[in-house]
């Protein structure tokens, strides 16, 4: 039995809050081997470096859903236990570092009083619940599932019969007409299309990331919004009974899809619901390609208007949420989403107001109206916090955005990721341009670098970025990005996507763009080396 699944055998996960105590005293000296496993369940990782004893403290935020009120109690823990940092992820939490062993209790205790939560946002439990940013405001929307969310949501955390799941455990819902949740990567992926019969919903299983990439794959049914929770439920039952409990690198469900097919795993789930599905051929795939809510756009309720503000990489402050939260309550906003693209909107805005609020947003560090750039860049936690990571990330997606926005512009939507490993939580496998954390060795000294993958894409265009064989040092990366960008325009076939262009040219032209915009040796840059 491996360590986690002994650990988990000796106690449950939701336990460890009797535990709190003990460790908040007697500070991470205090802490036994298991504790840090099972603290995962109220989303407390120990955070890099491990020796100063800091925390990394992740909230649950189903479907993004955020008031004014809450972001000021998420904006007042940053500035008071966090130096004043936050960051959103593409799941839509908000996470906390440096936050000291003593100051969990009280954490924990202001967003309960808050009606917000930590539980389940880590371990092998359902994460949280990813839903459309926009939903119930888009005029575009096939169906507002926002209530969907919440009973998903509410069914599983804490219900102990899936508090132990083999691994974790990744969910999205939508009713977007943009699929703007991703469901080609999530465990379940759970999205609409319109039917002669109105509204139904496709479900796609086994999707994930990481250092084995896999695609959904469509469960071969079509179901009304009433089956979204017990669907959910039976599918989560089969990985709870059938996963493999062993090896911890081939355990999430994805990999129970792929031994056993589609077929066996439809009919356990309609073993666990008691019932059959109805079995339908899949709906075409949809073709938009812009899956981001930003920029000021009108609701679906009249007079009214919703502000996407563009986070690069996710990274933002208490002092700019609270700002945030005071516009959202000088204009009447009682709603703030954020996104799985790591930004953060809000809703139900006074269009006769919106100068006034582009003035106040701006003025208060939020862009209302992003560039190509600033729209479309991701970036994981990296090595300032995350113990796996060997590369930094979010300076470093400041950098290109800022040197990118300077020296190129793009017509389309170019979505770029800046992860600091192979595990991929800044999906850098579905996106355009895809910068993976490495190291390079240049005279004789080893620096940070990032290998480069191309081509990445979901949707009618779904397919993991190639592998470019290139590794660019750090401090180069808007140098090669820019050349490469030039390089798709000078090449570019009429209207070609950048992700037709690289599935069109050939590797060793690609590799060249990016060596010849820093003028280095292709032995010096091989990611083979």
């Amino acid at each position: 039995m491996n360590p986690v699944e002994l650990a988990k055998s000796e106690k449950d996960g939701l336990d460890v809050l009797e535990d709190l105590d003990r460790i908040a005293q007697g500070g991470p000296d205090s802490m036994r081997p298991d504790d840090e496993i099972r603290l995962r369940w109220y989303g407390i990782y120990t955070q890099r470096p491990a020796e100063d004893g800091f925390f990394m403290v992740r909230t649950r935020i189903p479907g993004g859903e955020l008031t004014p009120s809450g972001l000021r109690t998420i904006a007042g823990i940053a500035r008071d236990f966090g130096r004043d940092l936050a960051d959103v992820t593409v799941r839509q939490n908000i996470q906390f570092h440096w936050v000291r062993a003593a100051h969990l209790p009280e954490l924990l205790e202001r967003l309960h009083a808050a009606g917000l939560t930590t539980t389940e946002s880590c371990g092998d439990c359902v994460r949280n619940i990813v839903g459309c940013a926009v939903s119930g405001v888009d005029a575009e929307e096939l169906y507002d599932t926002r209530a969907i969310v919440r009973e998903v949501n509410d069914f599983f955390v804490d219900n102990r019969a899936f508090s132990n799941l083999p691994r974790k455990f990744k969910i999205a819902i939508t009713g977007c007409a943009r699929h703007c949740t991703y469901p080609e990567v999530n465990d379940i992926g759970i999205s609409p299309y319109q039917s002669d019969s109105g509204v139904r919903f496709r479900v796609r299983v086994g999707g994930g990331l990481s250092t084995s990439p896999r695609f959904s794959r469509d469960l071969g049914v079509a179901i009304g919004p009433e089956d979204i929770a017990p669907v959910s439920a039976a599918i989560a039952e089969v990985f709870r009974d059938e996963g493999d409990r062993k090896n911890r690198k081939r355990n999430r469900l994805k990999f129970l899809v792929e031994a056993r097919e589609i077929p066996w795993f439809r009919e356990a789930v309609e073993a666990r619901l008691g019932r059959s599905l109805e079995q339908t051929p899949e709906p075409p795939p949809i073709l938009e390609r812009d899956r981001v809510h930003l920029g000021i756009h009108p609701q679906r309720q009249e007079g009214l208007a919703y502000a996407g503000l563009s986070l690069v990489g996710g990274r933002t402050s208490g002092s700019e949420l609270e700002r945030l939260a005071d516009i959202a309550e000088r204009y009447g906003s009682e709603r703030v989403r954020t996104t799985s693209s790591q930004n953060i909107l809000l809703l139900d805005l006074p269009i006769n107001e919106l100068p006034a609020i582009r003035r106040d947003l701006v003025n208060s560090g939020f862009d209302p109206g992003p560039s190509w750039i600033r729209r479309s860049i991701l970036a994981c936690t990296g090595i300032q916090f995350c113990k796996l990571a060997v590369a930094e990330t979010k300076t470093r997606a400041e950098a290109i955005v800022d040197e990118l926005e300077r020296r190129i512009t793009i017509d389309e939507p170019i979505r770029i990721s800046v992860t600091g490993c192979p595990n991929a939580c800044g999906q850098h496998h579905i996106c355009d341009i895809g910068l993976e954390g490495s190291v390079v060795t240049v005279d004789g000294v080893k620096q940070e670098a990032f290998q480069v993958f191309l081509g990445g894409g979901v949707g009618v265009h779904e397919a993991f970025g190639r592998r470019a064989g290139v590794r660019v040092p750090s401090e180069r990366l808007a140098d090669a990005l820019v050349s490469l960008l030039e390089g798709y325009r000078e090449q570019r076939l009429a209207t070609e996507t950048f992700q037709a262009f690289c599935h069109r040219a050939e590797p060793d032209v690609l590799a060249g763009l990016l060596r010849r915009g820093i003028n280095e040796p292709a032995e010096l840059l091989s990611a083979a080396g």
